[in-house]
C-alpha cells in the first residue's frame, strides 16, 4: 500500500508539470545539419550555414556576402526537393522578404533564414531550388558534412553511333513558339532578338522575333543539327535572356513565366530530345565564375592555372552528374551537360592565356623578352588539357559555348604562332599556314589526323577570308577554297564550305538595294533626305566605350567636312540609354550640328537584322541612290577620308 501511494503521488506531480509546460517545451527538439555541405552550387553570394528539421517547418539559415548597399532577391517560389523526391514550398523569410530586395549591410555580409514546408526529420540530403531563371540561386545535394549523397554508378551512357550521327546531321527547318505570361505592350518591347550562331563557320546572324499582343510568338529557322539558342528581350529598365533548344524538323513550345523561369509545354523528342535539362539546367553550375577566375589567375602561372582548372572541372562534373541523376536526365542530356562543363573550363584556360598575351607591352619590351614570356603559351605540350575536351565529338556543336571556345582556340598563341602565320593571301602561303595549324592540333591531341575542332578552325578561316573581298580576286579565293575543302571530312562541313563560296559569289557587287523588309522601310524613312549624297551611318550607344571613342576622335574630321556637298553623317542609337540629361550633354559636346536619331529598341533590332550586326559600333554607307555600299566609308583622318570618298565615287559613278 505504501509503495502504491508513493507511485500515485509521483504520477500526479508529473501530470501537473506537463500541464503547466509551454507547447514549445513539449515539442521535439529539431534535428539539424550543423555543418552543412553540398555537392554543387550556382552561387558564391549565399551559402547555407544551418538546416533545422522542425515539426512545423524546415528552416534554412543563410549567410550572404555581397557588395555593401547592393541588393539580392530570393524568389517566393523557391522550394526544396527532398530525398523522397517531394517538393517543399517556401513559407516565409526571417530577416528577408521573399520576392523583394534584400540590401546587403554596410559590412558586406548578412544573415537571414527561409522557412519551408517541413521535410521528414530523417531527410539525408535535399536540393534548394530558386528556379531556372538566369542568376537563380540553386544549391544541390545539401547534406551533413561527411555524409554526401551517393550517385548510382551504373547508368546508361550515350554513344554517338554512325546511325545516330546520320540522324544528328539531318538538316531541316526548326520551329520555336511560346507565350510570355503577363505580357503587355506597356512593358516597352514588342520584339525579341535571336542571335543565330553557327559555330562551324563563326557566322552570327540576328533574327527579329515579333511578339503578338497576347504575348505569343513563333519563329522558324534552318538548322543543320540540334541547336541551343537564346532570345534577348530589352524592355523598360530590364534585359533578359531566354534559353531554348530546337531540333530540325520539330517544334519547341515554351512558356516564359513572370519571374523569368522557362517551362517546356512541348519539347523535342527522339534520340536528341530534351526536357528535364531545359527545366533544370546546369549552365550556371558548370560555369567558371569570373570572380573566382580573377582571384586564381592573378596568383598562378600557366601550368598551375591549367591544372587547377582541370581539377575544378572534375569536381563540377561530379556535381553535374548529381543534378542529372536527381532530375532524371536522359543519356543524351547527361552527355551534353558533361560536354558543356568541359568546354566552360577549357575556355577559362584560353582566357587566362589571352589575358597574359594582352598584358605584354610590345612597345617597351625587347623581342627576346617577348619571345621568352610567350614561349609557354606557344608550346603544344602545354595544351594537353584539350585531350579532356570534346574535340572530336559532334555533340558539342549543339552548345552555344562552342563558338566562343573555337574563337579562343583559333586565336590562341599556340595556333597563331609566328612560325605558322603568314600575312599573304596567296593560296600556297595560306595552305602552308593551314598545314602548320593542323600539325599543332594533332601534336596537342596526340592524334594521327586533325580533330573536328581543328578542321573547324580551317572552315572558320575560310568563312572569314571569303567574307572579305572575294570580288577583288575570285580565282585566288577559289583556290583557297579548294585547298581547304580537303580538310572537310564530313558532308555537313563540305556543305557549309560550298554555301560560303556561293554566298561570296552572290555578293560580287559594289552595292545592293535595301530589301523591302521592316528594317529596310525604316532605314529609307530615316535617310530619305540624304538622296544625292553619300551618308555614313554610325550605330552607337552611350554605354559603348569604343563608340564614344570613335565619335570623339572623328570630331575634327567631321567638322572639316560639315559643308561637304557629297557626304553627310547620321548617328543612330536606342531610346532610354540611361539618364536623358547625360545623353543630351554628350550630344551637345561631341555631336553638335550632326543628325542624331534615337529609335526604339524594337526598331534598333530591325536595323541590326537588316545589316546583320550584333555589336556596336557598327558603320554602314549609302550611296547617292540610297543603295548600301558593301565596302563603305570609315572614320579616319580628314585626308584619308576624302581620299576614300573620292575613290568610292570613281568606282560607283563610272559604271
Amino acid at each position: 500500500m505504501k509503495t502504491t501511494h508513493k507511485a500515485t503521488l509521483w504520477a500526479w506531480l508529473l501530470l501537473a508539470v506537463l500541464c503547466c509546460a509551454s507547447p514549445e517545451a513539449t515539442a521535439r527538439k529539431a534535428r539539424t545539419f550543423s555543418r552543412p555541405a553540398w555537392v554543387g552550387s550556382t552561387t558564391s553570394t549565399i551559402r547555407i550555414t544551418k538546416v533545422e528539421f522542425a515539426d512545423t517547418a524546415t528552416i534554412i539559415s543563410f549567410h550572404e556576402r555581397y557588395k555593401p548597399g547592393w541588393w539580392i532577391q530570393m524568389s517566393k517560389d523557391s522550394w526544396l526537393l527532398g530525398d523522397d523526391n517531394r517538393k517543399y514550398k517556401a513559407l516565409r523569410g526571417e530577416g528577408i522578404v521573399l520576392g523583394e530586395h534584400y540590401v546587403t549591410p554596410p559590412s558586406g555580409e548578412g544573415e537571414f533564414k527561409v522557412l519551408f514546408e517541413p521535410m521528414p526529420r530523417k531527410t539525408r540530403f535535399f536540393d534548394f531550388i530558386e528556379g531556372n531563371m538566369r542568376g537563380a540561386f540553386n544549391i544541390y545535394g545539401v547534406h551533413e558534412e561527411g555524409k554526401a549523397p551517393q550517385v548510382p554508378e551504373e547508368r546508361e551512357p550515350f554513344v554517338m553511333t554512325p546511325e545516330l550521327e546520320r540522324q544528328f546531321f539531318t538538316a531541316d527547318t526548326a520551329c520555336v513558339r511560346g507565350r510570355i505570361e503577363g505580357y503587355s505592350r506597356s512593358q516597352g518591347y514588342s520584339t525579341m532578338l535571336y542571335d543565330r550562331c553557327e559555330p562551324t563557320t563563326g557566322e552570327r546572324v540576328p533574327l527579329v522575333v515579333d511578339i503578338r499582343e497576347d504575348g505569343t510568338f513563333e519563329f522558324r529557322f534552318w538548322a543543320w543539327y540540334p541547336v541551343e539558342g537564346a532570345l534577348s528581350i530589352e524592355g523598360k529598365d530590364f534585359r533578359e535572356w531566354l534559353n531554348f533548344y530546337a531540333v530540325p524538323g520539330q517544334t519547341t513550345e515554351m512558356v516564359i513565366q513572370a519571374n523569368g523561369s522557362v517551362s517546356c509545354a512541348s519539347a523535342p523528342s527522339g534520340p536528341f530530345g530534351r526536357k528535364r535539362s531545359l527545366e533544370h539546367g546546369v549552365s550556371e553550375l558548370c560555369a567558371y565564375p569570373y570572380d573566382e577566375f580573377s582571384a586564381v589567375s592573378d596568383s598562378l602561372g600557366f601550368k598551375d592555372f591549367t591544372e587547377n582548372a582541370m581539377r575544378r572541372m572534375r569536381e563540377r562534373l561530379r556535381a553535374v552528374d548529381y543534378v542529372a541523376w536527381r532530375f532524371g536526365y536522359t543519356p543524351w542530356e547527361c552527355h551534353l551537360a558533361e560536354c558543356q562543363t568541359r568546354l566552360a573550363h577549357g575556355m577559362a584556360v584560353f582566357d587566362y592565356e589571352m589575358n597574359q598575351s594582352f598584358a605584354i607591352d610590345y612597345e617597351k619590351m625587347k623581342w627576346e623578352e617577348i619571345r621568352a614570356k610567350m614561349a609557354p603559351y606557344r608550346a603544344p605540350a602545354n595544351y594537353r588539357f584539350l585531350r579532356e575536351m570534346p574535340c572530336d565529338d559532334v555533340s558539342a556543336l549543339v552548345l552555344r559555348d562552342l563558338d566562343i571556345f573555337l574563337n579562343r582556340y583559333e586565336f590562341s598563341s599556340v595556333m597563331r604562332a609566328p612560325a605558322t602565320v603568314s600575312s599573304s593571301m596567296e593560296p600556297d602561303s595560306v595552305a602552308k599556314e593551314d598545314a602548320g595549324q593542323m600539325a599543332v592540333d594533332t601534336a596537342i591531341l596526340g592524334a594521327d589526323e586533325p580533330s573536328l575542332l581543328g578542321r573547324l578552325v580551317v572552315l572558320r578561316a575560310l568563312s572569314s577570308d571569303l567574307g572579305r573581298n572575294y570580288s577583288e580576286a575570285p580565282s585566288m579565293y577559289d583556290s583557297i577554297y579548294q585547298n581547304r575543302l580537303a580538310y572537310m571530312n564530313r558532308e555537313v562541313l563540305r556543305v557549309q564550305a560550298g554555301r560560303l563560296l556561293e554566298q561570296a559569289r552572290r555578293r560580287n557587287t559594289l552595292t545592293y538595294a535595301l530589301p523591302d523588309t521592316e528594317g529596310g522601310k525604316l532605314l529609307r524613312r530615316l535617310t530619305e533626305k540624304y538622296r544625292g549624297k553619300y551618308v555614313l551611318i554610325d550605330f552607337w550607344g552611350m554605354f559603348c566605350g569604343p563608340c564614344r571613342s570613335g565619335i570623339e576622335r572623328s570630331k575634327p574630321m567631321r567638322e572639316a567636312l560639315r559643308n561637304h556637298p557629297d557626304v553627310d553623317f547620321l548617328f543612330i542609337s536606342t531610346e532610354g540609354e540611361g539618364p536623358e540629361e547625360n545623353y543630351r550633354k554628350y550630344v551637345d559636346e561631341h555631336l553638335s550640328g550632326e543628325d542624331v536619331v534615337q529609335v526604339s529598341r524594337d526598331d534598333f533590332n530591325r536595323l541590326m537584322e537588316l545589316f546583320n550586326f550584333l555589336g556596336i559600333p557598327h558603320y554602314e554607307t549609302l550611296d547617292r541612290m540610297g543603295n548600301v555600299v558593301r565596302s563603305g566609308l570609315r572614320y579616319a583622318s580628314e585626308e584619308q577620308f576624302r581620299l576614300h570618298l573620292e575613290n568610292l565615287k570613281q568606282q560607283l559613278e563610272r559604271r
